[in-house]
């Protein structure tokens, strides 16, 4: 199979909506996850992206152990396992080997559209096909740092942002064969369930005012105060 992806390059909003219709009607029994990115970066989790090369785990897991160490006092989530911790963790700013990707496609285009500074570039989104052959399984998988393989898994709801944002996560691996963390459209299994949109710069402001219309905005996706202050940055245009 050919490298390169199989893309689409949108036109206006209606033809976004019926493209995501026909890939939900080519299996509805299979569940499709999307991720927007405001330029064509590699598919790599934000700990790998400086060197893909070099494999972090062992940093990575006394990342997370200082993390909790720290944070004891400030929490009031009940997190089970290292999986919740790395989920809570990437949405504060954690360097982690989790990608994010949402359920809800119109999440995913809107974080191909919302960065105002890349306006003047395209956005991209990704859609992923999701099914058992790529689908973590949270009860063999017990620890996402013994694991040198990239699948999909669908977290627990352990903080607010994964619950407005439908969230759900790549689970990267530092593969021993190729000796680094192999972006997902060159992963052997996983670039066959991945279609990339191209969304034209011109088209990003449009899109950004009908997902607003559609309830898709920054006080949304961050309930939180931020949030609240970007959304009105937005409405007003400042």
């Amino acid at each position: 199979m050919a490298d390169k992806l199989h893309q689409i390059f949108l036109k206006n909003f209606s033809h976004f909506i019926e493209t995501v219709e026909k890939l939900n009607e080519t299996d509805p029994s299979k569940t499709i996850i999307y991720r927007g990115q405001t330029q064509d970066f590699p598919l790599l989790p934000s700990i790998s992206r400086n060197n893909p090369t070099i494999d972090t785990t062992d940093v990575e897991v006394t990342a997370v152990e200082e993390l909790k160490r720290r944070s004891r006092l400030k929490m009031n989530k009940d997190l089970i396992d290292d999986w919740d911790w790395l989920v809570f963790s990437q949405h504060f700013g954690l360097r982690t080997r989790l990608l994010d990707w949402s359920s809800n496609p119109l999440v995913g285009l809107w974080f191909s559209c919302f960065d105002e500074e890349d306006w003047d570039k395209d956005g991209f989104l990704y859609a992923l096909v999701v099914d058992d052959n790529v689908r973590l399984d949270r009860d063999k998988d017990k620890s996402p740092f013994e694991r040198n393989r990239t699948r999909v898994y669908r977290p627990h709801l352990n903080n607010e942002r994964i619950v407005a944002q439908s969230g759900w996560f790549t689970a990267h691996g530092f593969s021993t064969s190729a000796k680094r963390f192999v972006r997902l459209d060159k992963n052997t299994l996983l670039k066959k369930y991945l279609t990339k949109f191209v969304i034209p710069k011109d088209l990003k402001l449009m899109f950004m005012e009908k997902l607003n219309l559609l309830g898709i905005n920054y006080e949304k996706l961050f309930p939180d105060i931020e949030g609240i202050c970007n959304q009105i940055n937005f409405e007003f245009k400042l």
